[in-house]
């Protein structure tokens, strides 16, 4: 009889000590922190016909974004990527922002890069 009330006494302590155990993991897993580069953008696009009136239309792209990680994003290049697909032709353009993004600084990046091609709607008269 004794001997059950001692395997009970055991289990009872390898419960609470697990208890702790996990309690001790949760309490300081937070803690411990991933170092990495978390960028955040917003884009915007427009389109339309240059002020002259010609056959000719300007896509705008501008964006901003910012580092929400916790270190600092070096050599930033944005890539845009314009697909006319009314002649099949894709154009890429490199923007080198020129310049560190440090974290959680609230400094925020710009870029603007547009593409001029040949007016694809008609315009209703």
């Amino acid at each position: 009889m004794k001997n059950i009330e001692s395997k009970k006494l055991v289990f009872i302590a390898l419960a609470i000590l697990a208890v702790c155990a996990i309690i001790v993991v949760a309490y300081f897993a937070p803690m411990q922190k991933n170092k990495y580069v978390h960028i955040v953008s917003e884009v915007g696009i427009s389109q339309g016909a240059v002020e002259n009136n010609t056959k000719i239309e300007t896509i705008m792209v501008h964006g901003t974004f910012w580092n929400d990680g916790t270190l600092i994003a070096k050599n930033l290049v944005v890539a845009i990527i314009f697909e006319d697909t009314a002649i099949g032709k894709v154009v890429r353009k490199n923007i080198p922002i020129g310049g560190d993004l440090p974290p959680y600084t609230g400094s925020i990046m710009s870029f603007d890069s547009e593409y001029t091609r040949e007016k694809t709607m008609q315009e209703r008269m």
